[in-house]
């Protein structure tokens, strides 16, 4: 029997090195190098199959069958992994040309093979669905007829939605640039996806029941009210400098009403402005002026702002290469850099060393003083539309493509008008001014009609910009999260428990943090249309969001779990703020428009703000280490926090493999977030094989074995986003 457990553990450890090396292979030599290399190897396929019969052999000597939650659970993971053998040996995918009209029965898989259909498929129309009143496409649907000896089937092939047929399933993945045709995946595998979803569904049952197991470390007498908590939590989820011209602040204010095209949605001018301040200068205020006032001033007042040192450089390499002084530069500066040669000179010899950190900071400040020179010019200020033959288009005032087959009112109207409010501005007229905004406004009211956002939403829209408190709050909580940390860590040590006052104070400002995020979710929610959890930032706010809502819930189970969550919310913030000083608000790829997203989202966010508890704990246990009783509460709390977490994980990874397979056509594809999250899966989930790991048995040892797990969790989130790359790099 030893020998089994070290065959099978062995080959698991070997296994979370294989992975983790693999994804660092495919960063620098690409993803051909390693699928050839290891996902596709069949040495790679061998280690698991060595897993998996040692486990089983494992599991049977050990007479598991005794224990039949755990045996279940192990079970189910046999079977997923016996779906991913069918799969791998069986299955068949390619890429699939159809142009319109002509029927085809050949796609081609991706070394190069190809193979022949059992019918005739032919793509009778092709459309790019936008979201209305812009060009951002919202999906992209086929209508196909197949013909399958004299008998036709029609289906339709869109975004998350598949159609199948005979075994085969047809995926939509591309289209011709000139939308005469379009590119399907198409996969083979009529045994792997079942057996594979039956593994998910043993595994689903076979988790609930080991929640439910009164012989699990979850069911620990010491806090069985905080495991009830968590199974419900399971079920329900300045500047003193002297000002540049611009506009009075009433005036820019009316600006900030109107509506403007802006990364391909339709948004009030506050937002573009506040966008824009924030892009330029890192936040949405200048020497207290408004960020209406801001970009009011570029587009009014170019010569007063151009020589403004408001526009970032971050990299110290590039302000040495561009011989600019201080943090930020004037767009003064960036004109004399360009005009005499420095800048291609700068990239030119950044990339003699092959310099990619540099180069991407400069890249960074380019597009800085690209937006700022398109403001100035006018031409990234679309505020005039125009419904012109079924179609809504968005011009700038210099537009030169605005159709002359127009009534001639109208014409000038979008050619001269901001030329006459340029006067108004000039004379001072600021009456007159807020008269022209008033009738822009009514104009782009009547020209877009149902395209534009509805008031509530625009209303929403202007509250949430108007509710800027991110990065103070992330500020507040963090330190807050540390002191209250420190305080607790004595309290421990000398047996008492937190002052009355601490906790209440605690409490209030958990429940206010609570009060602002769940409103800026809800309006973000308003503002874009879908559940917010298509970014990095989104899914930061929502994990502290998770993290307060789990904090006020146990609080008064344990006095740990306060300073924990105060702590892990303000740092979730303050990552949310930093990455994204003013995040965008656009619309949804048409792959992540389905409600698999939110849900795939929501469980791994609240599973990693679990696992950052346990992270935490672990660190308090080893600061108050001599003290054997509190190692051994915190180590009561984290066995039972492990539970949920890394079902929750489980969950979470396995209705992403599912929404994969409804989008791309496969459940699995190997991405460095698919594979970190599994290593991350794998790593805390042996901690629950303490009688076969008698070191994780021991308290100390679980809490800084806790502790270093939890880099995988910043791997997986972080490193793949910002190093790794990969199809979830945008998460």
């Amino acid at each position: 029997m030893k020998t089994l457990k070290r065959i099978s553990f062995g080959c698991l450890i070997i296994m979370l090195g294989v992975l983790a090396t693999a994804t660092v292979v495919e960063k620098v030599s690409g993803t051909t190098v390693a699928r050839e290399w290891f996902y596709d190897n069949i040495g790679f396929v061998a280690l698991w199959v060595v897993i998996a019969v040692t486990g089983l052999a494992y599991i049977l000597a050990r007479r598991m069958w005794k224990r039949f939650t755990v045996f279940l659970l192990h079970l189910s993971l046999l079977v997923i992994l016996l779906g991913a053998g069918i799969t791998w040996f069986t299955a068949v995918k390619g890429k699939m040309q159809v142009p319109q009209e002509k029927a085809v029965n050949v796609f081609t898989t991706t070394d190069g093979k190809q193979h022949t259909l059992p019918f005739m498929l032919t793509l009778r129309s092709f459309d790019i669905q936008t979201y209305p009143g812009t060009p951002a496409p919202m999906d992209f649907v086929s209508h196909v007829t197949v013909n399958d000896q004299g008998k036709d089937v029609t289906g339709v092939v869109s975004m998350n939605k598949v159609f199948q047929y005979r075994g085969y399933r047809f995926y939509q993945s591309g289209y011709d640039a000139q939308g005469r045709g379009a590119v399907f995946t198409v996969a083979h595998d009529p045994w792997g996806i079942g057996v594979t979803y039956t593994g998910y569904g043993l595994l689903l049952v076979a988790m609930i029941a080991v929640l439910l197991d009164r012989k699990t470390a979850f069911r620990h007498p010491a806090l069985k009210r905080s495991a009830a908590v968590a199974v419900l939590i399971i079920s329900g989820i300045s500047a003193a400098n002297a000002q540049p011209q611009t506009l009075p602040r009433h005036v820019a204010d009316e600006m900030g009403d109107l509506y403007i095209l802006h990364n391909n949605r339709i948004c009030p001018f506050q937002t573009f402005a506040r966008q824009f301040t924030a892009k330029l200068y890192g936040k949405p205020s200048y020497k207290g002026l408004t960020a209406e006032q801001v970009a009011c001033g570029w587009i009014f007042y170019y010569d007063n702002w151009k020589d403004e040192p408001m526009i970032k450089v971050k990299n110290g390499n590039v302000r040495h290469l561009l011989g600019i002084e201080g943090r930020y530069a004037s767009l003064e500066d960036f004109y004399r850099t360009v005009s005499s040669g420095a800048m291609q000179h700068a990239i030119d010899s950044l990339q003699a060393i092959d310099d990619q950190a540099t180069i991407r900071a400069l890249g960074e400040a380019d597009e800085r003083y690209q937006i700022a020179n398109m403001v100035a010019a006018g031409t990234m200020i679309k505020l005039f539309p125009l419904n012109h033959q079924g179609r809504l288009e968005w011009y700038s005032h210099g537009s030169l493509d605005i159709p002359h087959d127009i009534d001639d009112g109208k014409w000038l109207f979008m050619r001269s008008g901001m030329d006459y409010l340029y006067e108004m501005v000039a004379a001072q007229d600021w009456n007159g001014a807020t008269q022209f905004i008033a009738k822009l406004k009514k104009y782009q009211a009547k020209e877009c009609g149902d395209a534009l956002p509805s008031e509530a939403r625009f209303k929403a829209e202007k509250l949430y910009n108007a509710m800027d408190w991110d990065r103070p709050l992330a500020m507040a909580l963090a330190t807050l999260g540390i002191i209250l940390f420190v305080i607790t860590c004595r309290c421990v040590a000398r047996s008492r428990q937190l002052p009355r006052w601490v906790s209440l104070a605690a409490t209030i400002v958990l429940a206010l943090s609570l009060i602002y995020l769940t409103t800026t979710l809800i309006l973000r929610w308003i503002i874009s249309g879908h559940v917010p959890m298509s970014n990095g930032f989104e899914t930061m706010q929502f994990m502290a969001w998770a993290t307060i809502l789990i904090s006020l819930l146990l609080a008064r189970r344990s006095m740990l779990v306060t300073p924990f969550g105060i702590l892990t919310a303000g740092l979730a913030l303050m990552v949310a703020s930093f990455g994204e000083s003013n995040p965008q608000i656009t619309q949804l790829m048409p792959v992540l428009a389905s409600p698999l997203l939110s849900i795939h989202v929501a469980v791994i966010m609240i599973a990693y703000s679990l696992l950052a508890f346990l992270m935490l704990g672990g660190v308090m246990a080893v600061a108050l280490r001599r003290d054997k009783a509190v190692v051994e509460r915190l180590h009561v709390v984290g066995q039972i926090l492990l539970y949920p977490a890394v079902f929750l994980l489980t969950i979470g990874v396995f209705i992403g493999a599912i929404w994969a397979n409804v989008s791309w056509g496969t459940y699995w594809s190997w991405d460095p977030k698919e594979v970190w999250a599994l290593i991350t899966l794998i790593i805390y989930a042996l901690p629950f094989h303490g009688q076969s790991l008698p070191l994780l048995r021991k308290p100390l040892f679980f809490h800084g074995y806790c502790i270093i797990a939890f880099l995988s969790v910043l791997i997986t989130y972080f490193g793949v986003n910002f190093i790794l790359g990969g199809m979830h790099s945008y998460a």
